[in-house]
Parts: C-alpha cells; sequence; structure tokens
C-alpha cells in the first residue's frame, strides 16, 4: 500500500490566536482619528520617541559631575560633528512635546472626551504631562550654565515652598540647603533614568487605556479604517512633517550656551523654563500661601475634573459652555503670566 503523508494541520487554537494578533491590529478606527486636532495624542508619542533617541546619543559626551558637566556640553555644541544638531533636536523635541500635550488637553477639555468611561485616560494623561514638565526641567538644568543653574535654584525653591513635603522635597532634589554639584548628579539620576522609565510606562499604559476604553464619539465622523496600513500611513507623513519643522527650528535657532554656573553672581535673565514660567509668575505675584495652595488646589481639580463634570453636569449644569470660559479663561491666564515673566 502506498504510504500516505502526513500534512500539519492548523489547530483550533492556533487559528483564533492568529486571528486575534492580526485583527488587535487591523482594529478599525473612527475616521476622526486622521482630523488634526485628533493627532494632537500621536505628536508627543512621536516627539517622545525623538527624545529618547537623541538623550542616548548626548549621554555618549555628557559628563554628570559639576567640573566637567558645563565643559561637556560645550564640547556637544562646538567640537562634536552634528553634536549642536543632536542637542537643538533634544532641545526642541521637549518644549514641542510640552506644548502639544498641552494642546491636547486643551482639546480633550474643550470636546469632553474625558466623559465615561473615559475618566481614566484623562487621568493617566495628567500624570503623562506632569512627569513629562518633570522631564524638561530636569534636563534644563544639566546644561549647567548660569542661566540653567539659577533656574534650577528658582525652581527647586518653589518646590520648597509647597505645604508639608515642600522643604523634604527641596532637599531631596538638592542634597542639602543649597543648589550644588549633588544636585546636578541627583537631576542628572532623575533625568535619564528614573523619569523616563516612569514616563515610557505612563505613556505604553495610557495608550493601552484608550484601546481598551475606546475613543469618544465624535458629531459627524461615521466612518471608520483600519490601524494598518491607512491610519500608520497618516501617522507617519506627521512623524515625518514633525522632523522636518524640529530641523529647521534648529537650523534657525541653534543652541546656545551662557557662562558657565557661577554660585556668586545671580544671572541676569534667570528665570525658569517657560512652561513653569507662569506658576513663577503666580506665586510672585500672589501671597505665598495663597499662590501655593491655588496652585496645588488647580492641580488637584485639574486631574479629578472628569468626575466634577459628571456630578454637575447630573445636576443640569451647561458643562460645554462652562468648559469653554473655563479653558478660554486658562489659556489667557498662563498667557499673560508668561509675557509679564518676559518684562520682569
Amino acid at each position: 500500500m502506498a504510504s500516505v503523508t502526513s500534512q500539519p494541520q492548523v489547530t483550533a487554537t492556533e487559528e483564533p490566536a492568529r486571528k486575534s494578533w492580526i485583527d488587535s491590529i487591523q482594529k478599525d478606527l473612527p475616521e476622526h482619528l486622521d482630523w488634526w486636532p485628533y493627532t494632537l495624542g500621536a505628536i508627543p508619542l512621536t516627539l517622545f520617541g525623538l527624545l529618547v533617541a537623541t538623550g542616548l546619543l548626548l549621554t555618549f559626551y555628557y559628563v554628570p559631575s559639576p567640573e566637567k558637566a558645563y565643559e561637556s556640553v560645550e564640547q556637544i555644541t562646538h567640537d562634536v560633528y552634528l553634536g549642536w544638531f543632536v542637542r537643538g533636536v533634544h532641545k526642541f523635541s521637549v518644549d514641542l512635546m510640552i506644548l502639544f500635550l498641552l494642546f491636547h488637553v486643551i482639546r480633550v477639555f474643550l470636546t469632553r472626551a474625558y466623559r465615561t468611561p473615559g475618566e481614566l485616560k484623562w487621568v493617566t494623561g495628567s500624570v503623562v504631562l506632569f512627569v513629562t514638565l518633570g522631564m524638561g526641567f530636569t534636563g534644563y538644568s544639566l546644561v549647567y550654565d548660569n542661566v540653567s543653574y539659577w533656574g534650577m535654584t528658582v525652581v527647586t525653591s518653589m518646590l520648597g515652598n509647597l505645604p508639608i513635603v515642600g522643604m523634604p522635597l527641596m532637599y531631596l532634589l538638592r542634597g542639602g540647603e543649597e543648589v550644588s554639584g549633588g544636585t546636578l548628579l541627583r537631576l542628572y539620576d532623575l533625568h535619564t533614568k528614573l523619569l523616563p522609565v516612569l514616563l515610557g510606562g505612563l505613556v505604553a499604559g495610557h495608550v493601552v487605556v484608550v484601546r481598551l476604553k475606546g475613543f469618544a464619539e465624535v458629531k459627524g465622523s461615521r466612518g471608520f479604517h483600519p490601524f494598518y496600513p491607512e491610519h500608520t500611513l497618516v501617522m507617519g507623513a506627521i512623524a515625518v512633517g514633525l522632523l522636518v519643522l524640529i530641523a529647521d527650528l534648529v537650523m534657525i535657532f541653534p543652541p546656545t550656551l551662557g557662562p558657565p554656573a557661577n554660585p556668586q553672581e545671580v544671572a541676569s535673565d534667570v528665570s525658569p523654563p517657560w512652561y513653569f514660567s507662569a506658576p513663577y509668575m503666580w506665586i510672585t505675584l500672589l501671597p505665598g500661601p495663597v499662590a501655593l495652595w491655588s496652585l496645588l488646589g488647580g492641580a488637584g481639580l485639574f486631574v479629578a475634573y472628569p468626575f466634577l463634570d459628571l456630578a454637575l453636569t447630573e445636576r443640569g449644569w451647561p458643562m460645554p459652555f462652562i468648559n469653554l470660559v473655563v479653558g478660554t479663561l486658562a489659556v489667557v491666564t498662563f498667557v499673560i503670566l508668561m509675557v509679564l515673566d518676559t518684562r520682569m
């Protein structure tokens, strides 16, 4: 008798698993995710990838010691081949990441996309914003020129004024009463180790939550398209556009370097990074306790706002109009405080 060659069979358990993996990639997305206001969440993700890549390149040359930090940044800026360009891309990436996160928050706030079941998306996104601000501040401080040194002093002093946890937190960051070389080492560890890992985990968690909870319904969005290839092509085009924009910004505004840090001479143009200038002016203009408690209360309200919206909606409050008023006031106040900081 002729032997019958056995053929490999796909089991019933393997086929669903294969389909499940493919379906997870090809899961249809609402068409409004291709509208530019709804791409603001993906843009920071692209910029985070740029930050990681350029940050790794900078660590090849940066020396995190009080004696060598400024010298190594000077070497990167003036001597290392394309070092100035990599440093500029890194700087503009974090600035744009914070800027687009703020735009994303404004869009979600005005459209009330945080409503049930989106509360967890808002909370995780809020934490991503706060950690990104921490990343920006720690990186700003590592330049260790006179402006960043005194900017570091200003921001840590702001933290020191927080009630209860302020002084311990300031001592933890500074490594003592004053900003010193130990402060630089601690901020370097935060910037290159703890915060990137934390931010990467938070971003991944936020993306997972968004995929599990789904996207908020948008009026006028009726069609769907697969994640691949349609949506990935759009995101790829946005990423290329971002690269071109950042390259142009670096060419037009190359990174600069002031005189080295001098604890005995306050920099004439000392100020915190632009994203901290509004809170800084708020603390400067108002009495200490009032300013600090209002900032803490505002941050807490910001994180818990979806639950406040739900409670007020149940009582018949016109939340779309209220959000428009609150959002406009917040943006106008932020801009006015930033302008005041540049003139004082």
